[in-house]
């Protein structure tokens, strides 16, 4: 096993220069046509992986409906997810069946990052990634793809969905490093990595988007937001189910999606569930953890509440709580964090009800209390959701964005509220 492992470490890095000359040439080779595009004003081709972070198919889908070319590429996908929620794998590209599994494997792990960033270098302009790296994360010059990407006339727009940019020593709120340390420590480890995939960012990218708590390792963005994705709020309609119980007439059905439950709070959501149960109320707490996302908008439709998270921030969980008109509680309460947002990004307006561990059994009891509460949040949540989350609303947003850096126009880009821009 470590002849092997030796062997491949040894393959790699002599492939590595090799690829190197033919991925510049294939940059010279796209400049020229890259270039023209850009001087004649045709709209940019956008790409989006290769981590399969489900957010990049809702970002895709929402600027096709804005007109663009936009599509996935990734390397794996996740268990929650299928492989039809993105456009292109890389395992795609190597249908060797005359290979045993194994050296397969091995041949896609040496090669398939090259021939992935070869075949995207001329089919799109504008690359998306999150701060773990791009197409060629995964290869010994791995920290030569934005530059690789610069010389054939590309862009790069990064941004963080979360364990990317979590420094420990850097986050200040003690609760989230130790909901980090329960479960995920080797982002500690990892910090001196993390660091440097961040400064090569900082230093290379065109455009860095930021949202919530994910801006406190970065020393740098470009446009802060409260979240950089949309919902497809058609897909999400409100279907006006709520079971009217109080939880002393009947069950009262609270939803909370359970993964990554240390960052979530979910133990704490427990125990205040038990000891609702304990003074006499009916509840049925429905934990959803490796779900299929159907699934989960099946059960969600039949909840009364949406528990997201009570560490810090709120995610898509939440926003999909909010576009089928479910109140939903997760915690927004820290202004270290939530300030800058509700000053400069419409956070002001949101209807979440700012839930902090120690607050969850009394909110609860207060959402449980009153079901005609729960319908004025949840139909507040639904505006909120259309006016700051929808397809239309982000499309919007990342427009400017291509906008300001394809088509090079003086856009006041700093912060994304959408009725600061609704004559740009």
């Amino acid at each position: 096993m470590i002849i092997n492992q030796i062997l491949y470490n040894l393959a790699k890095n002599l492939i590595a220069p090799f690829a190197l000359i033919l991925l510049f040439l294939q940059a010279l080779r796209v400049r020229g046509p890259t270039l023209n595009r850009q001087y004649q004003g045709e709209k940019p081709r956008l790409v989006y992986g290769p981590i399969p972070i489900i957010n990049i198919k809702y970002l895709s889908q929402a600027m096709r409906h804005k007109g663009y070319e936009a599509k996935t590429f990734v390397y794996e996908v996740y268990s929650i997810h299928k492989p039809e929620d993105y456009d292109y794998h890389l395992s795609d590209f190597f249908k060797l069946f005359f290979l045993t599994d194994r050296l397969e494997k091995a041949v896609i792990a040496l090669l398939g990052p090259y021939m992935a960033f070869l075949w995207v270098l001329p089919r799109f302009d504008i690359f998306h990634y999150f701060f773990d790296g791009g197409f060629l994360a995964r290869t010994p010059i791995r920290f030569l793809e934005v530059q690789l990407l610069h010389l054939a006339g590309k862009k790069v727009v990064v941004m963080p969905y979360g364990s990317d940019v979590a420094v420990p020593t850097l986050i200040r709120s003690l609760p989230f490093r130790q909901a980090i340390m329960m479960k995920y420590n080797y982002l500690g480890a990892r910090e001196k990595l993390t660091l440097k995939w961040i400064r090569y960012f900082t230093l290379q990218a065109d455009f860095i988007v930021t949202c919530l708590f994910h801006s406190e390792t970065l020393p740098k963005w470009n446009l802060l937001t409260t979240h950089y994705y949309p919902i497809d709020t058609e897909a999400w309609l409100p279907n006006g189910l709520d079971s009217g119980n109080n939880g002393k007439n009947g069950f009262v059905t609270i939803v909370h999606a359970s993964n990554h439950r240390e960052l979530k709070g979910t133990e704490f959501l427990i125990a205040a569930c038990q000891e609702l149960e304990a003074e006499g109320y009916q509840i049925q707490l429905r934990l959803l953890e490796q779900v299929s996302n159907i699934e989960v908008q099946r059960i969600m439709r039949q909840s009364d509440i949406i528990a997201e998270q009570f560490i810090h921030g709120y995610a898509l969980t939440a926003m999909e709580g909010m576009s089928l008109a479910k109140p939903v509680m997760s915690n927004l309460s820290d202004d270290y964090y939530y300030r800058v947002h509700r000053l400069y990004t419409g956070l002001d307006e949101c209807p979440i009800v700012s839930t902090s561990i120690n607050q969850i059994k009394d909110h609860l009891r207060m959402l449980i209390n009153n079901p005609e509460l729960r319908r004025q949040i949840g139909e507040a949540g639904r505006r909120y959701v259309v006016k700051y989350h929808s397809y239309e609303t982000v499309a919007r947003m990342w427009d400017l964005i291509y906008r300001k850096i394809w088509f090079l126009e003086e856009i006041d880009l700093k912060v994304w509220h959408p009725t600061r821009f609704l004559d740009t």
